[in-house]
């Protein structure tokens, strides 16, 4: 292939177009999950935070008319900690989601380099590679949304424990 070729310039200039495009959608997709994903470490790290700070105060002050009964709040912890926990499982797998994508766009990219003759290899290889690593891909998607609808169930599930450790006196 000569380097001025015009035919080789435009499969080169076709080649940058659609490697441009996947970087800007990989990255777009990334940091839409990751704004997905922060909300769950608010809430059940912040419900925490907020119940303990709230159980401290009322056991400091005795002249109090309410106070927090831990054998029901400690319900209430332990489901926002799973909350925490399960949120970062749904994060880990954000982004081993993100790297069976990145690596399926690769093989995809070869697979047009061998196809316009840029690249030698077999492309059935590269079509097959790719097709394995999108459907990891998809699977460990599908499983970070699956943990990030239990976190925030555990959240939800965290008041009602919650609620009934605060006794009236």
């Amino acid at each position: 292939m000569a380097d001025n070729d015009p035919e080789s310039l435009a499969k080169l200039e076709q080649l940058k177009r659609a490697y441009a495009l996947e970087y800007e959608m990989v990255r777009a997709t990334a940091t839409f999950e990751h704004a997905l994903l922060r909300p769950l470490f608010i809430l059940n790290g912040g419900a925490l935070v907020a119940y303990l700070a709230l159980f401290g105060a009322l056991n400091r002050s005795t002249d109090t008319l309410a106070s927090l009964d831990f054998s029901w709040g400690q319900f209430a912890v332990y489901l926002w900690l799973a909350g925490l926990l399960v949120a970062t499982l749904a994060a880990y797998l954000g982004a081993q989601s993100q790297f069976e994508f990145r690596k399926q766009r690769g093989r995809e990219a070869d697979h047009a380099e061998i196809e316009r003759g840029i690249r030698s290899g077999s492309a059935l290889d590269m079509a097959t590679e790719g097709a394995k690593r999108g459907a990891q891909a998809v699977c460990a998607r599908r499983a970070a949304i699956a943990a990030g609808l239990l976190s925030i169930l555990l959240f939800m599930a965290g008041f009602w424990p919650a609620f009934q450790s605060i006794n009236s006196r």
